[in-house]
């Protein structure tokens, strides 16, 4: 956690701060809303739309092939672990 003070700050300045501050907490709670709004174990259709925003057979072609992708066989299924999937998105981005 993080503590500052607006203090010595111009009121008018203070209340921009404030505003912006408020937004970028706002998405910050939206984005991980979205996140645990999906079922914990999901299927590649799932996974496709609302995580990679991508098409299954891209998904197929790019990415649940490699060793390293977390999946479950379940049977003849193939379930993704919806936060071992963000967790690998995370450490595969670069800046």
């Amino acid at each position: 956690m993080f503590e500052f003070s607006l203090k010595t700050i111009p009121e008018s300045l203070r209340k921009e701060i404030h505003d912006i501050l408020s937004e970028v907490v706002e998405a910050i709670v939206e984005e991980k809303k979205q996140e645990y709004d999906l079922p914990f174990m999901l299927s590649k259709a799932q996974m496709a739309e609302h995580i990679f925003n991508v098409s299954p057979q891209t998904l197929d072609a790019h990415i649940i092939n490699r060793k390293d992708f977390p999946k479950l066989k379940i049977g003849e299924r193939i379930l993704f672990p919806r936060d071992q999937v963000i967790d690998w998105i995370r450490k595969q981005t670069t800046l």
